[in-house]
């Protein structure tokens, strides 16, 4: 997967993540590392927070889209055309557009 530029179907902003240049729905499958996270909620008016399963050790993003609601993103391995294997989180359902594209 290699590092681009993104932006939300409804905004100009552009964030950082990683592609490999596919697409659902039209819409780009970005993963973003933990900081890109961070940098990206920013932005947007939800709080979030980050947790471990217990029974898998598998690191969690919890997004509350809505007040007492949270939306669970489990991490997966983020290989990259630089030969990192990094850490990252897909967010399934949101309208990102490259912007940058390799």
């Amino acid at each position: 997967m290699y590092k681009s530029k993104f932006t939300l179907s409804d905004d100009t902003e552009e964030f950082e993540g990683y592609t490999d240049g596919s697409e659902w729905n039209g819409w780009a499958n970005v993963c973003f590392t933990k900081e890109q996270i961070c940098e990206f909620m920013k932005t947007t008016p939800y709080d979030f927070h980050f947790g471990v399963n217990k029974l898998t050790k598998i690191e969690t993003l919890i997004i509350y889209w809505v007040v007492g609601e949270g939306e669970t993103y489990h991490s997966t391995p983020l290989p990259t055309d630089e030969g990192d294997i990094l850490v990252g989180f897909f967010l399934d359902g949101l309208e990102f557009m490259e912007v940058e594209e390799k």
